[in-house]
C-alpha cells in the first residue's frame, strides 16, 4: 500500500522531470539495499542458530552416552552433566524422566527451570525439538530436547543463552535500519544532481527552442553534441523547422500573389471610376463604363471562389466522398457541355474514355473541366481535343490531349503555381485567373493521385491525371 502511494506521487503530473527521476532513483536504491540488508541479516542470524543448534547437538549425544555408560551410577551422569554445563558458558543441561521429574540439572541454578514462567515444553517424538523461550526482556535462550526411550523413557534438556546473539542481531536491525534512511538521503541528493545533469541538454535544447521565432526558421539545432536520446528530436525537430519555413515561404508567396492580383483590377475599377466621374458622360460612356466594371467584378468573383476552394483543399484531414464513377458517362456529361464551345471554335471533342475510377464525381468533373477549358483556349480551328483512359494494375490514368499551341519547355514547370500563366495579358483580359491547373493539382493530390504535363510547342499537349485503383473495401465514404 505505501509502495503504491508513493507510485501515485510520483505520477502526478507537474512535477518535473529532475523530482520525479530522483524520487525514483532513491525508492529503488532503498528497495535494493533493503532487500540486501534483509537477506544478510537472514543469513547471519540462520548461521548463528545453527552453529548453537550444533552446540546443543552435542551436548544432547554426550549426556545420552553417558546415560548409555552410567545406567547404575547417577553420581557419574550427574558429574557427566555438570561437566558438560561448564564447558561452555551460558550452557544449562537437566534430564527429566515422566514418573520422577527432573533427576539432574547441571548448575545449581536455572533461570529456564527457576524462573516465574519455568520452562515447560516437552518433545512429542524421539527427533530433537528446539525452541525459543524468554525468560526476561534481555535474556533469551535456544532450547533443545530430545525424547530417549529406556526403562524408563528420559528426556535431555539443553539451553543456551542467545542474549548476546540477539543482542547482536538487535544491533545489525539499527545498524541496517540506520544505513537504509542514510542512504536514502545519499540518493536523494546525489540522484537530484545527477538528474539535474543529466538533463541539462533538455534545458539547452529547450532554450534553443524558445529563442525561435517566426524569422528564424532557416536555423537549425540538430548536430554532434546532443546526447543520442535528444539528438532524435533535434533531427525531427529541424525537418518540423524545414516544413515550417516551406509553408511560410508558400504563404508568404501566395499572400503576395494575391495581393499583387487583387491591385490590379481594383486600380483598374478606380481609374474607370475616377475617369468617368472627371466630367460629365453620356448614357452609353456609363453603360461601357459599369459593362466594364463587371467584368472586373466577375473575374474577382472566379479568383476568389478558386481562392476558397483551393484553401480547402489543401486542409489534409479533409476527406472525400468517393463512389465508383463510370469513366465514359462522366466524360460525356462534360462534352455535352462544352461541345457547343467546341463547334464554335471548330474543335473536335472526342471522347473515347472507358472503365470505371473511383472518385468524387464534382471534383473530378471540374479538374477535367478545367483542362478543357484551357485546351479548348489554346487549340485553333480545326483541331481536336481528346479523352482516354490507360489503366494498369495500380493505376487509371484518365488523358486529355490537344493539338493546341502547347506550352513551352521554360513554361512547363511552373504552369501549376498558382496566378502563373504564360500569357499574362491574356489573363488580364479576364481569361483565366491562372488557378486553374492549381485547381486540378490540389483535386488529384486529394485522390491521392499524381498529374503530369506532356507538351510540345505548336503540337499540343497532354495532361494525365493518374488516380489509384481502390477497392470498395477501402472505400472510406468521407465528404470534403
Amino acid at each position: 500500500m505505501f509502495l503504491n502511494y508513493v507510485i501515485k506521487i510520483l505520477k502526478r503530473p507537474g512535477r518535473s522531470m529532475a523530482v520525479r527521476l530522483t524520487l525514483w532513483y532513491a525508492l529503488l536504491s532503498t528497495i535494493l539495499i533493503a532487500v540486501a540488508g534483509a537477506a544478510l541479516y537472514w543469513i547471519l542470524a540462520e548461521q548463528l542458530r545453527a552453529a548453537d543448534s550444533q552446540i546443543l547437538i552435542s551436548k544432547i549425544h554426550a549426556i545420552h552416552t553417558a546415560m548409555r555408560n552410567s545406567t547404575d551410577h547417577f553420581s557419574e551422569l550427574l558429574h557427566e552433566i555438570q561437566m558438560e554445563s561448564n564447558t561452555i558458558r551460558g550452557v544449562y543441561i537437566w534430564v527429566s524422566r515422566s514418573q520422577e521429574g527432573i533427576i539432574a540439572r547441571g548448575r545449581s541454578d536455572n533461570p529456564l527451570l527457576d524462573s516465574n514462567k519455568p520452562f515447560d515444553r516437552k518433545p512429542k517424538a524421539f527427533e530433537p525439538q528446539q525452541w525459543h523461550w524468554k525468560v526476561k526482556k534481555h535474556e533469551h535462550f535456544q532450547v533443545m530436547a530430545q525424547r530417549f526411550a529406556g526403562q524408563p523413557a528420559s528426556i535431555i534438556y539443553v539451553a543456551i543463552r542467545t542474549s548476546e546473539s540477539e543482542h547482536f542481531l538487535a544491533f545489525y536491525r539499527y545498524a541496517l535500519a540506520l544505513s537504509i534512511i542514510l542512504a536514502l538521503f545519499i540518493a536523494i541528493l546525489a540522484g537530484y544532481l545527477i538528474a539535474r545533469r543529466g538533463l541539462r541538454p533538455v534545458h539547452q535544447l529547450a532554450s534553443l527552442v524558445d529563442e525561435l521565432s517566426a524569422s528564424q526558421l532557416h536555423r537549425r539545432i540538430a548536430g554532434d553534441n546532443w546526447p543520442s536520446e535528444l539528438a532524435t528530436l533535434a533531427e525531427n525537430f529541424d525537418r518540423l523547422l524545414e516544413r515550417l519555413e516551406d509553408s511560410f515561404a508558400r504563404i508568404s508567396r501566395f499572400s503576395a500573389d494575391i495581393a499583387h492580383e487583387l491591385r490590379t483590377p481594383i486600380h483598374i475599377l478606380r481609374g474607370e471610376g475616377e475617369l468617368a466621374l472627371s466630367r460629365n458622360r453620356s448614357i452609353p460612356e456609363y453603360q461601357a463604363c459599369i459593362a466594364s466594371a463587371m467584368d472586373e467584378y466577375e473575374r474577382l468573383s472566379r479568383m476568389v471562389d478558386a481562392l476558397l476552394f483551393l484553401a480547402r483543399a489543401e486542409q489534409d484531414h479533409n476527406a472525400l466522398d468517393k463512389q465508383q464513377l463510370d469513366i465514359h458517362q462522366e466524360m460525356a456529361s462534360l462534352c455535352s457541355f462544352y461541345q457547343a464551345m467546341a463547334d464554335e471554335q471548330d474543335v473536335t471533342l472526342n471522347n473515347d474514355a472507358q472503365g470505371s475510377i473511383t472518385a468524387n464525381s464534382d471534383l473530378l468533373r471540374r479538374a477535367v473541366s478545367n483542362l478543357l477549358s484551357n485546351a479548348l483556349r489554346h487549340t485553333p480551328a480545326g483541331g481536336s481535343i481528346r479523352i482516354y483512359c490507360e489503366q494498369s494494375r495500380e493505376q487509371v490514368q484518365l488523358i486529355v490531349s490537344d493539338t493546341g499551341s502547347g506550352i513551352a519547355d521554360a513554361d512547363l514547370d511552373r504552369v501549376f503555381d498558382r496566378f502563373y500563366s504564360a500569357d499574362a495579358a491574356r489573363m488580364r483580359r479576364g481569361q483565366g485567373t491562372g488557378l486553374g491547373l492549381a485547381i486540378v493539382q490540389s483535386i488529384v493530390h486529394l485522390h491521392g493521385g499524381k498529374i503530369r504535363l506532356k507538351s510540345v510547342a505548336g503540337k499540343g499537349t497532354t495532361a494525365i491525371l493518374s488516380f489509384p485503383i481502390i477497392s470498395k473495401d477501402n472505400n472510406d465514404d468521407n465528404i470534403i
